[in-house]
């Protein structure tokens, strides 16, 4: 957002970073949403897809071993980020030889995801959280991915804009430029 601020000086910026839903007040011209939309006031733009990866700390895993199988994740202790009103006890996988459904039980729960990596990344348990957001850690030794071999059902990042800001020329400079920049 700086390199935008930066190219669009005349433009006020208002960055209002939150995990749970917006206010009922829709006074903004627009906003970055992760996850399934379900106000139809919005007129949603989707930006790309968010692949979610489950990971874990190796000292997690080396207590409590590594999961093979979705099946052996009810055994495990799972943080979840409780966010969009969804249920984030239910986890759906797929792989080439199928789906599978799991219904876990969350043995910590946050409504912010960095505080959710973090208590995995400290070995409190497995996390499922975007591969953007754990790819660092996992470079840096502190996650392993796990599961690796499935994907879970993604979380996709959408531009939402009221119906009545869809043609306004501020909305339109943020569309091209986060079009740009989530291609490079």
């Amino acid at each position: 957002m700086a390199r935008f601020a930066r190219l669009h000086p005349q433009l006020c910026l208002h960055l209002d970073l939150r995990e749970t839903p917006w206010p009922d007040r829709h006074d903004s011209d627009a906003v970055i949403h992760i996850g399934n939309l379900s106000d139809s006031q919005w007129v949603a733009r989707p930006l790309t897809h968010n692949d979610r990866w489950l990971c874990a700390s190796p000292a997690y895993l080396a207590r409590n071993g590594t999961p093979s199988a979705p099946e052996q994740l009810v055994d495990h202790r799972c943080i979840c980020i409780r966010e969009n009103d969804e249920d984030v006890t239910l986890w759906r996988l797929r792989n080439e030889k199928g789906q599978k459904t799991l219904r876990i039980k969350p043995a910590l729960l946050s409504n912010d995801g960095s505080v959710a990596r973090r208590w995995a990344e400290e070995g409190l348990g497995l996390v499922l959280r975007s591969q953007w957001d754990v790819s660092k850690a996992i470079a840096d030794g502190r996650l392993v991915r796990v599961l690796g071999d499935w994907q879970f059902d993604s979380a996709p990042i959408n531009l939402l804009v009221p119906s009545r800001a869809v043609r306004n020329a501020r909305v339109q400079a943020l569309v091209s430029f986060l079009e740009a920049e989530l291609k490079a």
